[in-house]
This record gives structure tokens, C-alpha cells and sequence, in this order.
């Protein structure tokens, strides 16, 4: 029965003598350890605006709007980190696998919580038939690139990677619904159906 004893008063004599186990935070400065889940940041070079982060937040701490009064029109991305519960499911969901990632940020003491934001915004590419919003620009071109010489397939994919190459003009403003004019240009699913039946069968 002495022993336990004996050694707990051993343990009481080594901590009396020794440095803290504890960080002085906020007294002093603490670099969290690789891994850890802080605050998540957009990286804008590889952030395509596709909103799978905002689909699959729990918290739904990830605000996405199109704003489509602005010129050009663009899709806005917000994180609000007093929502946001750092479980790091936008970076494992992120379709390029670093267009968001957590940092080893943890301190955000402030007195407005109005200032926990962090935004990123992307071009929008709409639909020249109907209006309507396809995807952010570099979302297609990115679905362009991983298709290869497969993007020849979609028009829409084809004229966006070769616009963003200089190689052709925007289209003119008449629209003919249905028509084979129609054919080849920047349209919406609904439109491209559309045209695609009229072409067939008139």
C-alpha cells in the first residue's frame, strides 16, 4: 500500500521542479502541429468554383450565391468560421483536392463577428440560348482538360477551351431556337436538348 504512494510523491516533487506541460497561450505564441484541422482557406489558382464544399458542409457554414447583376456575373463563395465546426469535409470533397484546405489557423478571438469571413469569387458562364447559369468558367475549362480530345464531344466544353485559347469569337445575338445554328454554341442542358431534337426530328 506505501508504494503507490511513494511514487505519486516522487511525481509531486519531479513537477514542482519542472517546466509546465501547458502553453502559456494566449501569453504566448502556440504553432499547432501539422494536420491539424484550423480555419479553411480557398486556394483562388485552384478553387474552380464547382460548390462541392458548400454542398457537403455540415454546418452549412459555406454560403454560395450567384450574382448575376454583376458584369460579368460571378459565383461568390463565403465561409463563415463562426459556423463552422472545422471538420474538414470541404477539402476531403474538393474536386481538384486543393481548392480548399484547413490550415493550422486556430486563434480567431474578435469582437466582431462580422470580420470571421472568407471569400472567393468566379467568373460564370451562362447560357447563350436562355440566360440561365451553366458553371463557373474555370470549371469548365478544368472538365475540359481531364477530358482531352473528348471535349470535342460537348460544344459547350469545346468553344469554352477554345475561347479561352483566342481562337474564336463570341457569338453573335440572334438565337434561333432549335435550329442547327444553334448547334454550336455555349448552351444549358436544357437548350442543348432542345436544339439536339430539332435538329433530328424538325
Amino acid at each position: 500500500m506505501r508504494a503507490p504512494k511513494l511514487r505519486e510523491l516522487k511525481e509531486a516533487i519531479r513537477s514542482l521542479f519542472s517546466r509546465p506541460v501547458t502553453v502559456r497561450f494566449p501569453a504566448g505564441a502556440y504553432e499547432a502541429p501539422a494536420g491539424y484541422r484550423g480555419t479553411p482557406r480557398y486556394d483562388e489558382a485552384t478553387c474552380i468554383g464547382c460548390g462541392a464544399c458548400a454542398q457537403v458542409c455540415p454546418a452549412k457554414a459555406i454560403e454560395m450565391i450567384d450574382d448575376l447583376a454583376q458584369s460579368p456575373p460571378v459565383r461568390r463563395f463565403t465561409i463563415h468560421y463562426d459556423v463552422c465546426i472545422f471538420c474538414g469535409h470541404c477539402e476531403l470533397n474538393c474536386t481538384t483536392t486543393t481548392g480548399i484546405h484547413n490550415t493550422t489557423e486556430y486563434d480567431m478571438t474578435t469582437f466582431d463577428r462580422a470580420s470571421l469571413v472568407s471569400s472567393v469569387e468566379k467568373e460564370l458562364v451562362l447560357c447563350e440560348g436562355c440566360g440561365a447559369v451553366i458553371a463557373p468558367r474555370e470549371h469548365i475549362l478544368w472538365s475540359a482538360e481531364k477530358l482531352g480530345a473528348k471535349q470535342f464531344a460537348n460544344p459547350t466544353l469545346a468553344l469554352s477551351s477554345a475561347g479561352a485559347l483566342g481562337l474564336v469569337e463570341p457569338a453573335s445575338a440572334s438565337v434561333h431556337p432549335g435550329l442547327r445554328p444553334d448547334s454550336v454554341r455555349v448552351l444549358c442542358a436544357r437548350c442543348r436538348r432542345t436544339t439536339v431534337v430539332g435538329e433530328l426530328w424538325g
